[in-house]
């Protein structure tokens, strides 16, 4: 616990180095601005709208950003030093997913309130966000893992964001919502719902253990393709 904390910590000062924090405000006024200039028509709906940029806003700031962290880390010989560390795998993977689901639930905090207020279901809001900034982080380190350029990197992770982006489309009901039952991303965008508007309590009890699950599983999937294709290139 000690060692992930401290990584936790290291990982927030590389992020601020690195400029992240300073394009996550721009991104957030970006998005404050758009949404402020839809009409209200569009605006009235805070399920119709608040999900989809969220889950958009993520392929930013937790799938581009794993992704930019990792090959930066590369390109710097840091993982290096940390495969001699005493730094579990497991930890780096943690951290880096925790890291960015917070700042990802506090940049996403900061548009929706400005833009809807404080009356929507903030817990359900929040706890979807960090779900899914945790599930768009692993599979970004997923995607990443086997790359040391962003150029290299750019094209194969448009079929990752492509993949991500598939419940949108039974969520707005072009397709049926149960084909995407099992899909990674419908239970924390279910959880999203429900911090807009009313959801059955079957439905909370999937987004909630959907989450959980894929949260774990992603985790796993990640951890696994950084002892496979980062580790070695480092050692």
């Amino acid at each position: 616990m000690t060692r992930l904390l401290t990584t936790l910590r290291w990982e927030m000062v590389l992020q601020a180095r690195a400029q992240f924090y300073v394009v996550t405000a721009i991104v957030a006024g970006v998005w404050i601005g758009l949404l402020l200039l839809l009409p209200e028509a569009l605006r009235s709906s805070p399920a119709a709208l608040v999900p989809a940029f969220i889950a958009s806003n993520l392929q930013i700031t937790a799938f581009f950003f794993i992704a930019a962290l990792v090959l930066l880390e590369k390109s710097q010989g840091t993982i290096s030093a940390l495969v001699v560390s005493p730094l579990r795998p497991g930890e780096y993977v943690g951290a880096k997913g925790l890291s960015l689901a917070v700042l990802a639930m506090a940049e996403n905090a900061v548009i929706v309130a400005v833009v809807y207020g404080f009356e929507l279901r903030w817990g359900w809001l929040l706890l979807g966000t960090f779900a899914l900034g945790l599930v768009y982080a692993f599979v970004g380190l997923v995607a990443v893992a086997r790359f040391d350029t962003i150029n290299r990197f750019l094209m194969p992770s448009m079929l990752y964001i492509a993949f991500l982006g598939l419940p949108l489309l039974g969520y707005y009901g072009l397709v049926p919502r149960w084909v995407f039952a099992v899909h990674p991303v419908l239970p924390p965008l279910v959880l999203l719902e429900a911090g807009c508007t009313d959801v059955g309590a079957g439905t909370l009890v999937y987004g909630v253990v959907g989450s959980a699950v894929w949260i774990g599983l992603t985790f796993v999937w990640a951890r696994r393709r950084f002892v496979r294709d980062v580790v070695p290139t480092a050692a």
